[in-house]
């Protein structure tokens, strides 16, 4: 995917590509970002490949996250200049997209300092950001969690952070999957960019 990525943001770059949206659900994966060197790992490597699990390093900013089934992984690749947006202004766009989302099932979320993502009560989250940006063009994203395998997050120290717990939607007592979460991210997702999405044709195996 990230290979992908990297050839969808050098189209932008030629002129070739407005910008594109993927939706992703990985396989179970551990994404390790630029700033993790193995350090919230909370098993040895050996045991993770073994319990089914993929380890992935990235180019993306932050530490180590979980990706796999029932969690809407989301991959803008955009030109942020387009956008009229910073950085800053283009993570928080993220964010009110993860918090907009989760309105739709009345599960309230918000932003905590220090600490990008979306959160419930302070300390459960529920939503991860990490990107990487070149020449104003960003890939990789966020990861919305609505019932992937809750048992996975144990294999590591989320994002680095002390004092969190994991939650997903399904967990906030709300039954839902990937495929019924995507029509109100989306929704999210164009409210917060002014932008009208036109689905694609094909799919990525």
């Amino acid at each position: 995917m990230w290979d992908l990525q990297e050839k969808a943001r050098n189209k932008i770059f030629d002129g070739q590509s407005s910008g594109e949206l993927w939706l992703v659900e990985h396989i179970p994966t551990l994404s390790l970002g630029r700033a993790e060197k193995g350090q919230n790992l909370l098993q040895a490597q050996e045991f993770i490949h073994e319990q089914g699990l993929d380890i992935a390093e990235v180019n993306r900013g932050g530490m180590i996250t979980y990706h796999g089934p029932g969690q809407i992984v989301a991959y803008p690749i955009i030109d942020l200049k387009k956008f009229n947006l910073g950085i800053r202004d283009y993570v928080c766009k993220l964010e009110q997209t993860m918090i907009d989302t989760l309105m739709h099932w009345q599960i309230k979320a918000q932003r905590k300092k220090g600490a990008p993502g979306v959160y419930i009560d302070g300390y459960k989250k529920i939503g991860s950001i990490g990107i990487h940006v070149r020449k104003g063009v960003s890939i990789h994203g966020l990861a919305l969690n609505i019932d992937p395998i809750m048992e996975h997050f144990a294999l590591i120290k989320p994002c680095g952070l002390d004092g969190i717990e994991m939650t997903s939607v399904s967990d906030e007592g709300y039954g839902e999957t990937w495929d019924s979460a995507l029509e109100p991210f989306v929704f999210a997702f164009e409210k917060n960019f002014h932008c009208n999405l036109i689905p694609a044709s094909k799919s990525l195996n």
